[in-house]
């Protein structure tokens, strides 16, 4: 298999880090009272790595996730203020060159291991794991791996956020991949990415390819439908955002 270039790898193991610290923090759940039991600092988890590389996936292809919040306003499930003003964030200028980080499809999708970043976290606290038995349809039992936040991840990443600015571009894929109903496992992100036939045409171990082009037209044509004029500055749209979540 050719190498794969560093930025296709999801960039750097401190890029990847910050995503992963971000990701815990806005789209993981509460820990339960038995998981507080293992790891008593912990305050956010994410259950599975396949659900970890799914929500990375949207995170850094804002083309994809712009597409999957267009899918949910034609599907009438969310208002097309936040949801334009989220689209034409993702997709104006160079936005979705300059925050793209491809990534490679597998059996199960989009794919990606964690392990050098997980470690790098590991080392200062900020982050712990444990794998755990999860029984599935036929009875049979299957080994996840579950990624926690402790409380010291969340104010280093907070201080990050005070520090970086690049940092509320993420903030905000963060919001936007939380407007999809999704639920807590990583079955329903994979099912909703396979729908699109790119993505789920890609050969296994091959860069799944942008659909940028069309999704900028899919835009156009959203925001003639409810007017919404993409030649003024979102700012307006951009401030509901928090609310509709």
């Amino acid at each position: 298999m050719p190498a794969v270039a560093p930025r296709a790898r999801g960039g750097s193991t401190s890029q990847a880090a910050a995503r992963i610290l971000l990701i815990l923090d806005k789209l993981g759940e509460v820990p339960t009272p038995a998981e507080i039991a293992v790891f008593p600092s912990a305050v956010k988890v994410v259950r599975a790595t396949s659900r970890l590389a799914k929500l990375d996936f949207w995170l850094r292809n804002p083309d994809y996730l712009a597409n999957e919040l267009l899918n949910d306003l034609e599907a009438g499930a969310i208002d097309a203020p936040i949801c334009l003003g989220h689209v034409e964030r993702m997709l104006k200028d160079e936005a979705p060159t300059l925050h793209l980080y491809p990534m490679q499809r597998y059996m199960y999708g989009a794919w990606e291991l964690p392990d050098n970043a997980i470690a790098l976290l590991k080392s200062h606290d900020l982050v712990n794991q444990r794998r755990v038995g999860e029984a599935t349809a036929d009875n049979s039992v299957r080994a996840r791996r579950d990624y926690f936040l402790m409380e010291a991840g969340e104010r280093v990443l907070a201080n990050m956020r005070a520090e970086v600015d690049q940092l509320s571009w993420y903030d905000l894929q963060a919001d936007a991949i939380d407007l999809l109903n999704i639920g807590p496992s990583g079955a329903a992100a994979r099912a909703r990415q396979y729908e699109q036939p790119e993505y789920a045409a890609t050969p296994i171990g091959q860069i799944i390819p942008t659909i940028l082009g069309q999704t900028r037209e899919r835009l156009r044509r959203a925001a003639a439908a409810h007017g919404y004029n993409l030649d003024e500055p979102a700012s307006e749209a951009l401030s509901q955002i928090g609310e509709g979540k």
